[in-house]
């Protein structure tokens, strides 16, 4: 099967399996997809916030991942998303969350290197 995944960004997330690194998917997307997209780049992710709510979901997304980093309030949590501006505009984050917007509909290797420069 192939994905709309570049293979270096499938390569970054193994180099990343190997470290103290984890990685949780957030999405709207059904689960299903997501462990498709795990089993055909050989990535595991801790987990998945989920999001359906599509009339609120900028709020609810924001507000679920406010309430991830209050969870671990001790770990560095990046949130790479394409609508992070917007999302995130006049609203207190958490110390531990930083954000990056990606240069590009999909990640570049720049973004990657500033995400493990954090």
């Amino acid at each position: 099967m192939e994905l709309a995944i570049p293979q270096y960004i499938a390569d970054w997330l193994k180099k990343h399996l190997k470290s103290k690194s984890k990685f949780f998917g957030v999405q709207t997307r059904p689960p299903i997809l997501g462990s498709l997209i795990e089993r055909t780049i050989g990535f595991k992710t801790e987990g998945q916030l989920q999001f359906y709510n599509t009339k609120a979901y900028e709020w609810s997304k924001l507000y679920g991942i406010i309430e991830f980093c209050n969870e671990l309030e001790n770990d560095l949590v990046v949130l790479v998303d394409s609508l992070v501006e917007r999302m995130t505009k006049g609203v207190e984050l958490p110390s531990n969350l930083k954000t990056v917007l990606p240069s590009d509909a999909t990640l570049t290797i720049e973004d990657l290197k500033l995400i493990d420069s954090l």
